[in-house]
Parts: structure tokens; sequence; C-alpha cells
């Protein structure tokens, strides 16, 4: 079991990596015809900090230690965080005639048909976990401990966790840079009011 969550989390790292090679080359993966929407605007420069304080950490312990090892190390990380931008970046969400792709980076990757999409809202909530919350038949992709867009599916979609867990979901949360225009390309009604819906959506 924890071999293969070990595997699961090299193929991560993989295409974090690759992603490197479609962001120099300045293409994205998997849209093609569709329209891509991004969701790292803001996120961007928070990684960018990240990226720096890593490069000073590993400046200083040079001078300190003067270690090939730690030297190597920190440039590992530093690869890695750019592969983490990189991946966020070339990996956006798509909207085609036939699906609708939602990703997070090179850790999540779902397909939704279009034929169960039966409605869609804008609506700004804050998160206190991950990246990737399950509630239920609730999915939630978050970015920067936010969501700005529900979309309501007619029946459940599977969907496997970067380790390998499984569920399903009725509703989905992510966020987009552009929500109206990403609801536009959508083309789909908002379903109706339901009463006693989800209290915890900010007004």
């Amino acid at each position: 079991m924890r071999g293969r969550a070990a595997g699961r989390l090299l193929a991560v790292e993989a295409r974090h990596l690759a992603s490197l090679g479609y962001w120099i080359a300045r293409r994205r993966h998997g849209v093609k015809d569709g329209r891509a929407f991004g969701y790292d605007r803001n996120s961007a420069t928070t990684m960018w900090m990240w990226v720096f304080a890593i490069v000073v950490e590993g400046v200083v312990l040079d001078l300190f230690f003067g270690s090939l090892v730690l030297m190597a190390l920190h440039a590992y990380f530093v690869l890695s965080m750019l592969g983490m931008i990189a991946a966020a970046r070339v990996r956006p969400h798509v909207v085609t005639d036939g699906e609708l792709r939602l990703r997070s980076g090179g850790a999540f990757d779902l397909r939704v048909p279009r034929r169960l999409l039966v409605g869609a809202r804008a609506v700004a909530r804050t998160h206190d976990g991950g990246f990737l919350e399950a509630d239920g038949e609730r999915l939630a992709l978050v970015v920067d401990a936010r969501t700005n867009v529900v979309v309501e599916l007619a029946e459940p979609v599977a969907y496997t966790r970067p380790l390998g867990r499984t569920g399903s979901a009725r509703e989905l949360r992510l966020f987009v840079d552009d929500p109206r225009e990403f609801l536009a390309a959508l083309s789909i009604s908002t379903p109706p009011a339901r009463h006693g819906g989800d209290r915890r959506e900010n007004p």
C-alpha cells in the first residue's frame, strides 16, 4: 500500500517536472480546441516567495557548511517548486464541447462529461483544509484557501485522490481566475434554490 502511494507521489512529481518543458515551450497541456481557465493568478506570488526563501536558505547553508549534499538537496527543492508553479500554469481547467476538465497542477485531474452538468454559479467561500476537500458528495479544489464557483451535476462523478483513494461527488467547488468567463463558457443555467441549502457559503 505504501509502495503504491509512493509511486503515485513520484508520478505527480514527474508531471510537475514535465510541466517545466511545457512552460519553457509556452504550451499548455490538454487544452487543444477547448477553452482554458487559469487558477494560479494569486497563488503564484506565494509560490515564488517560497522559491526565493529556499534559494536564500541554500546560500546561507552553503556559506556555513559548504555541503554538496545540502546544495544538491536545495537545488532539487527549487526545481520541484518551479515544477509546481509550471504545472498550475500549463495545466488549467478546460471547457470543451464534450467535457469539463478540472485540474490542480499535476496532482489532480477530473474529467466531467458535459451531459452531467445541470447548473453552475459563482459562490465565494474560504476553506480550512488542503487543496482537495471532500465532504459527502461535495468535492472542493481549493486555491489559497478559497473557491469561487460551484458546479452541480445530475449524478455523482467518480474521482481519484493523489494517493489513490477514490470517491464520488455530485457538487464540485473550484477556484478560477475569471469566474464570469468560466460560467459563460459552461453555458448552463443556475439550478433552482433549495430549501435548507449550504449555510457555509459566504454572502
